[in-house]
Formats: C-alpha cells, structure tokens, sequence
C-alpha cells in the first residue's frame, strides 16, 4: 500500500476551509424529501423552544432592570446564546459542579437566581428530549449539538454529562482516563506539566525534574531528553505525545489536540458509531467508557530533525511542514516559533483519526473521490478554541475565502462530477493543486453547512464507505449525487449560489 495517506499540508500551499449548527447521519443516508422534511421539523421545534426560552429570560432581566439590580440583568441576558448561523461555537463546560445558591442569599436576589436556574434547567430537560427526537430520526450530528447546549444551560445534567464522556467524582466533572489518574494512581492534572504524582507537583514547580527515578534541574533534564530517544512522554485522554521541544510545548499540544478531539467526535458521530450504539448512549444503557489506546504524535525540536528523521520514508518530506503516515500510523510535526502551524496540526489530526478508526491497512481514495480525504482535513483546520469556546467553520478562514474568490473571482472550478472521479494519484499530480486543495476545502464546507445542514448526512456516509474496512465497500462507495439524490451539476450550482450568499453576508456586516 501506499507509504501515506495524503503528502503532508504543504508548506508551498496557500492554506485555504467551516461548520454550523446542523447534523450528521445514521439512518438511511440518501436525500430525500422526507428527510429533508424532518430535518426542518427538529430545526423548527428547536428555534420554537429557544425563542420560547429567549423570552422568559428577557421577561426575567426586564424584573431585575425594574428592580436596579443592573449587573444581574445583564448576566441573564448573557444566558440568550443564540446559535451561530455562520460557524458551529461549542462552550468549554466547566469542571466543578455548581454550588447550591447560598442559604443568605434572599428576597429579590434569591428569586431571580432561583428564576434563572430553573428556567436554564428546563430548557436544558427539553434540548436533551429533542436531542433523542433527533437522533431517532437519524441526525446524531444536530441530537449532539442539542446536547452540547443543553450542557451550556444545565452542565450538572447528569445523562448528558454522560453523552459528552464525563463522570462524576466528588465535586468535579471528569473524563474516564481522568478518573483512573486520581483514583488509580493518584495523579493530580497540571496547565503546565500535565499528569504528576501529586508529591512531585510543588517540586516541579520549584525547577526539580524527576528523569529515571532521580531528580536533576529542569536545565539539565532538557540536555538530556533533546535526544529523540529520551524525549518526554506526555499522556492526554485520547494521545500519547513524544517531544524533544520541551515539556510544556508537550502539555500544550496535548490539549489544543483533546480540545479538537471532543468537537470532531461530536461531528462524526455516525462515522465513528452505529444508530444502536448511539441509541444506547442516549438512552444511558451504553457500557462505561472504556479508555481506548492512543493516538501517537511525534513533535520534533526543528524542521532539520523532523526533516532527517522522515526524508527515508518520505523523499519529499521538505515540501511539508506536518505529516500523518499509515505505515507506523503516527502523526510528525516539529516546532516552529516564526509560524502558527495550528492548522497544520489538525488538518493531520484529522487524517489520523479517520484513518485509525478501524485497525485494516488499506488505501484511500485510490480510484476516485479523493477530493473529500483531503477536503474534509482543510475544512477542520478551521477548528480554533478561544476564551474558553470552540469554533469551527469560520467563513473568513483563509482556503474558504480563497475558494469563494478562485470560483467568484477566478472562474475557477472542476465540475464535482469530474472532481469526484479523480483518485489520489489525479488529485496530487495535478498542475492546480493548489486550486484544488482550495476547491476541496470550500466543498467541504458546502456539504457540512449547506441548507442548514441538509447534505451533512450524505458527506459522513461517504466518508464512512471510503474509510470502511471492507475493500467492496470503499471500491464500490457512492458517489454525492446518489447519497444525496441531487444531481452533479445542481450541486454545482448550489455550491456557487452558497459562495455567492456567503459573500453577501460577510460584506453585510
């Protein structure tokens, strides 16, 4: 089989990809009116019960304004979270359980806290309903993002908790693999160090290093482990990550991954479950959580170390500035303070974990539908977290703004049907690859967003055929006309029509 997947995000490309508030499949995949009808109902019921919920909140800001108590109208009115039509925004939850409201807290203040709890918690009971609504109709993508808001209003609603993957223990919310550090081995989580014993923590913290069960300063700990084979090992929930940066570049790659890990499992989740299997999340008779073995990641000091290390492999190597490779299925980057390679990061993530969702070796995309492996990564290279949220699909991220100009401006584009029936070999010998690369990326987008999410079914399915583990199937994967029942060439067209309301949109604020 090939050595790789796809060649690495090239360094010579003009990295050009989005998200929204829609779904993703389970049931039967192909497009229909029917589907598109019930798509539109759980959209209708949830903006219904939103707008529903919206104004009992300004009902209740409005009493405080009466009431001077400015700063408390003002936080419920930070409650009305609308759903962003543009990009897909998930709220990091918090990690403690929420206090009961404290027994001096009376007359006014009492009733408007007690107020906004309830009608949070309310709101939350009916998102998690839909949620099941959804998801037994076929949408576990938009039955998630149901979920994840109702976690915003209630983050100490216990099932969904569950669904997001966390336990609880005591006073806190955790992840399995969390639980088994402090219980199991009686670890403690540092920002900066990541898993330690909790005795070695104020060590750490002082400049001492434990290094084969001694303890040496930070200093020379870090001569002794620029050699890739002493490298720190740090362990996340779903990575093992090996570095010669330095610990803490370690812990933090470790997290931006986790933090991408959480919305893309959230996204794909029929890719990665079965309708029965899901169904038994949702309705809390799934098994535990099982801490699954970990995605390998290997971060290199400099692009000359990366570079050596990988050139025998790969002899072209130097046009990349990150790769995933099949053959010891482990992702390579290596640091770079003069650039953001963020994009880089998850864009191979996202190779990694498609790729490794099932343990056969095969190849991808060989024959045709190449487009989607690499489109689907560029479009998750817009994944970014800030102040404590999540986005992904930004329109104004650089590869969608570049395929909105190169079809708007350019009058460049591959019909999808030709497009569809390049393989690997067609896709990355091409005199335009970076067009296409660009192209890939902005029809990402068009299928996760379109219509309120109305193709997103349809993409997550063929995915899953040109991932499956059975050759007949990826061979024989149907091609985004017959999934989706609509023709190429209105796909075509609906594409440009998206990329022209796009444009309209973002010039209009």
């Amino acid at each position: 089989m090939n050595l790789l997947l796809h060649i690495g995000r090239m360094v010579s490309l003009v990295g050009f990809c989005t998200f929204l508030f829609a779904s993703s499949p389970v049931k039967s995949i192909a497009e229909s009116p029917r589907t598109r009808t019930t798509l539109q109902v759980i959209q209708d019921r949830h903006q219904e019960r939103f707008r529903e919920f919206s104004q009992q909140l300004e009902k209740l800001a409005v009493f405080c304004d009466g009431k001077s108590l400015t700063e408390a109208a003002e936080l419920i009115r930070s409650r009305i979270i609308v759903p962003d039509s543009q990009s897909l925004r998930v709220d990091k939850l918090p990690t403690e359980v929420r206090p009961e409201i404290p027994a001096g807290v009376v007359g006014d203040e009492r009733y408007w806290q007690t107020q906004l709890r309830n009608l949070e918690s309310e709101y939350a009971k009916d998102l998690y309903k839909q949620s099941r609504g959804a998801l037994h109709q076929g949408f576990p993508g938009y039955a998630y993002n149901l979920v994840r808001e109702a976690a915003i209003h209630d983050p100490d609603h216990a099932q969904v908790r569950k669904i997001l993957g966390f336990v609880r223990l005591g006073k806190e919310w955790v992840t399995p693999f969390a639980f088994s550090q402090i219980v199991t081995k009686g670890n403690v989580w540092n920002e900066e160090f990541g898993w330690l014993p909790r005795a070695h923590v104020d060590r750490y913290i002082a400049g001492e290093r434990k290094f084969k069960d001694r303890w040496i300063s930070a200093e020379k700990e870090k001569e002794l482990r620029r050699d890739f084979s002493s490298a720190w090992e740090i362990r996340t929930d779903h990575y093992q990550i090996k570095t010669n940066v330095s610990l803490e570049q370690g812990v933090a790659m470790g997290k931006a991954l986790e933090d991408f890990y959480g919305v893309f499992h959230e996204t794909f989740a029929g890719f990665f479950h079965t309708p029965e299997q899901l169904q038994k999340v949702f309705d809390g008779t799934a098994k535990s959580v099982r801490v699954d073995k970990p995605y390998t990641v290997h971060f290199y000091r400099t692009r000359e170390e990366y570079l050596n290390r990988l050139r025998k492999f790969f002899p072209s190597i130097d046009q990349t500035n990150g790769v995933y490779m099949t053959s010891d299925k482990v992702a390579h980057f290596y640091h770079d303070p003069m650039n953001d390679n963020e994009g880089t990061l998850f864009h191979e993530a996202t190779h990694q974990l498609f790729f490794e969702s099932n343990n056969v070796n095969r190849t991808i995309s060989e024959r045709s539908h190449f487009w989607i492996i690499e489109g689907i990564a560029c479009y998750m290279e817009s994944f970014r977290s800030r102040n404590g949220s999540f986005s992904l699909g930004d329109p104004k991220y650089i590869r969608f703004v570049g395929a909105r100009h190169n079809l708007l401006e350019k009058g460049y584009y591959v019909p999808l049907r030709e497009f569809s029936s390049y393989g690997m070999q067609d896709f990355q010998s091409s005199v335009d690859l970076a067009k296409n690369y660009t192209q890939a990326a902005g029809l990402a987008r068009f299928f996760m967003h379109y219509d309120n999410g109305r193709y997103r079914e349809a993409i997550v399915k063929h995915l899953s055929q040109l991932y499956s583990s059975d050759e007949r199937t990826r061979t024989r994967a149907s091609s985004l006309d017959e999934l989706t029942g609509v023709d190429f060439v209105e796909l075509d067209q609906q594409y440009a029509e998206d990329a022209r309301a796009t444009e309209e949109i973002l010039m209009s604020r």
